[in-house]
């Protein structure tokens, strides 16, 4: 064993019973005498207090906690994950005993960086020993376990079994958490939450594993009242309703297509052998489970207009949220947050660092004033030294057109960010005054910075003219109203120096406040914190990705990213038809680096570059910057097609799931927020409205563009610097 074998871990058991308490105790002595011992044991108990008290008493050693969510074992999951502190969080249920070397099979699963989930084979334990008659081995999955049909050995698979999985941490920030409105509640034989988890994830991450490696074995127990008719139509019917749930969040080709193979091979084989056989009992059991399952489908597809999934998603709450940031190695237990003028902090985000690199952004309650920060990953964070490199030129481009006090605010952070080499320089944008704006010059020289007019409007223009007047060997955009924190140029430097066919590296962006109602919606529709893993970006490493290239806008905005001179000036810079001041209002960003991409290039995502984003506070200035989005996002697509009219192909192949992946990223509400969910269908229809008038949009940026400038092409025309 080497390398991702040593990630720590998390074994979480629910429990909700304590007619199972001795069932429990096994389970827990099973997870102790594992070959590779796990980092922690968490006991979580669903809705009982006394078991609860009983556990913490007897399980020496172990935490043990009580669900915070919605009742039931998704819920119970949940709260778990919100405390692991493990790099890999594996689930056994409280009725299963886990082999030895369990812990140790799964984690060598994890030795390909691609693996975001290992799960493995659960063996039937039968009250009397043996099989029953009753139960073909096809029907195992009734019971919870492994059933014929099944991979013998390691295989890429659609989803886990839930009494033996485990997840990388990343795979929870990717894809959310388990879908509270699926799975057992109490005895309810309810199902399908993990099946629903594994295919979001997918969909989150379309180049990640799921493995099933049938060596992680465990136990699971069987109860003699399993193993009855009435059960089976039960678990069956069950299953059914919860496939139907599932088909509608994800797509019923997702939620079925593993289903369809079992129907058409698995069961009639099965059927064949019991008849031949002369086990009648088996060959109606398999007719009766698979009559119950089709019966409990169908209920589900009528019922399925009252019926709703809400994926748990790393919530985002109401504003305002506290906006903190602790270092692991010298972090209290607790987190004061200060009082407010009008109301209290209901949830804390914060962002966990190791020095200066970045460990984990975890969203926290905030109770009595405090946060505690028992949650939060002081592991060391994975990332090999960098050698020694001699540190170069960064040319800091700043364009700002209205927001003169941020842009200086912008200067400072910059300088304050401890770099030797800067050359940071201003972009006044189309200013009322053909020399510009004398305070915000006088400010922007006072701290020793240069300040340029761009008489043209737009911030492309603005920002291709920054770049021209600049020396250096690297150029950072920075918008006016993002900050770059302490460090930010040294990790973006290193990626440079550390990889020659870098073009362009892109940045962890978090919020700097989320005060308002506005900024909280604007972080959950698009905030630009989708992964604390870094991320290098090419045609290689993103060919699995059905988006790829238009997915690279998930990984941090042009406004806040740095690229290699050569690379800039060879792709032309930012096009003059798209981005905020043009009739496109946006696009520009997401348009260069799909020319990066096909041009060969390399993305590479830090997050351990931090910056932070002054979101929309306002909800009418939010509504006209998600119909920008969209408009700057069709504007891209048709200006893209004009320059290469072969690009309509791979444009089209891309729409279906591009629609379907914007569908999924909208944040679900409580069902009783209907003001909130009102408001997340509005932005949705202004961005779908936006993207109507895209095309339109794009005529008119041709009609009033600057003079000389087709799109594309780096400006002719030079800025004028003042003084």
């Amino acid at each position: 064993m080497s390398g991702t074998v040593d990630l720590t871990t998390s074994v979480v058991i629910c429990a909700y019973t304590e007619r199972r308490w001795y069932d429990l105790v096994e389970a827990v002595d099973s997870v102790r005498e594992q070959s590779v011992p796990p980092g922690e044991i968490i006991v979580c108990i669903d809705g009982n207090p006394d078991l609860a008290e009983r556990a913490a008493a007897e399980f020496v050693g172990v935490s043990v906690i009580e669900n915070t969510g919605k009742r039931g074992l998704s819920g119970a999951r949940n709260t778990a994950i919100d405390l692991a502190k493990g790099e890999v969080i594996a689930f056994l249920d409280d009725d299963a005993v886990a082999a030895r070397d369990w812990l140790e099979q799964l984690l060598l699963g994890y030795r390909d960086a691609r693996v975001l989930a290992v799960g493995g084979a659960a063996r039937p334990e039968w009250p009397a020993g043996h099989r029953p008659e009753l139960l073909p081995g096809e029907l195992d999955w009734v019971v919870g376990c492994t059933y014929i049909g099944q991979p013998t050995e390691d295989t890429e698979v659609r989803n886990l079994m839930g009494c033996n999985m485990s997840f990388r941490r990343e795979a929870f920030q990717l894809a959310g958490r388990f879908a509270e409105d699926l799975g057992r509640v109490g005895r309810t034989p309810l199902g399908c939450e993990e099946t629903e988890l594994c295919i979001r994830l997918r969909q989150a991450s379309p180049g990640s594993v799921i493995l099933f490696r049938p060596d992680a074995v465990v136990g699971h127990r069987v109860t003699p009242d399993r193993l009855t008719w009435s059960y089976l139509r039960r678990r069956g019917w069950g299953e059914g309703i919860s496939k139907a749930q599932v088909s509608r969040t994800v797509g019923a080709d997702a939620a079925l297509a593993t289903e369809r193979d079992y129907l058409r091979k698995v069961i009639p084989a099965g059927l064949i052998r019991e008849l031949a056989r002369g086990r009648v009992s088996g060959a109606l059991a398999l007719g009766t489970v698979v009559s119950a399952t089709a019966a409990g489908y169908l209920r589900g597809a009528v019922a399925g207009q009252r019926l709703r999934i809400r994926p748990s998603l790393p919530r985002l709450v109401h504003g305002p949220i506290h906006v903190s940031t602790v270092d692991a190695s010298g972090a209290p237990a607790e987190l004061s947050v200060p009082p407010r003028t009008v109301g209290t902090y209901r949830a804390a985000q914060v962002l966990v660092r190791d020095g200066r690199r970045t460990l984990d952004v975890v969203l926290l309650p905030v109770r009595d004033g405090t946060v505690r920060l028992d949650p939060v990953n002081r592991g060391a964070v994975d990332s090999p030294p960098c050698p020694a490199f001699d540190r170069p030129l960064i040319s800091v481009v700043i364009p700002t057109a209205h927001r003169k006090q941020q842009a200086v605010a912008s200067v400072r952070a910059a300088l304050q960010a401890g770099y030797p080499k800067l050359e940071i320089l201003v972009v006044d944008n189309f200013p009322p005054e053909p020399a510009g704006d004398a305070w915000l010059r006088a400010e922007v020289e006072a701290l020793g910075a240069r300040y340029l007019v761009e008489p043209s409007k737009g911030v492309s223009v603005a920002r291709n003219s920054g770049a021209r007047a600049s020396s250096g060997e690297l150029i950072a955009f920075v918008d006016e109203n993002i900050s770059v924190e302490p460090g930010w140029f040294d990790a973006v430097s290193e990626e440079f120096a550390t990889d020659p066919s870098v073009g362009c590296v892109t940045a962890l962006v978090l919020p700097a406040s989320l005060e308002t109602d506005a900024e909280v919606l604007f972080e959950r529709l698009k905030g630009y914190s989708h992964t604390v893993q870094r991320q290098r970006l090419n045609r290689e490493t993103a060919r699995e990705d059905p988006l790829y290239p238009l997915s690279m806008a998930r990984y941090g905005p042009g406004s806040c990213t740095t690229w290699r001179r050569d690379t800039f000036e060879r792709l032309g810079g930012f096009d003059p038809l798209l981005g905020p001041g043009t009739p496109a209002m946006a696009g520009e960003d997401l348009d260069l680096f799909v020319r990066l991409a096909r041009a060969g290039g390399t993305v590479v995502y830090t997050p351990h570059a931090v910056a932070r984003h002054t979101h929309r506070a306002d909800w009418l200035e939010l509504r006209e910057q998600m119909r920008g989005y969209g408009v700057g996002l069709s504007s891209m697509l048709v200006r893209s097609v004009l320059r290469q009219p072969v690009v309509v192909f791979s444009i089209l192949r891309r729409v279906p799931r591009g629609l379907s992946r914007l569908a999924s990223r909208t944040p679900e509400l409580p069902l009783s927020d209907r003001a909130a969910r009102a408001r997340l269908r509005q932005l949705r229809r202004d961005e779908r409205y936006g993207m109507i008038e895209g095309p339109l949009a794009l005529a008119r940026s041709w009609v009033a563009r600057p003079r000389g400038q087709t799109g594309g092409d780096t400006p002719s025309a030079k800025p004028r610097q003042s003084g």
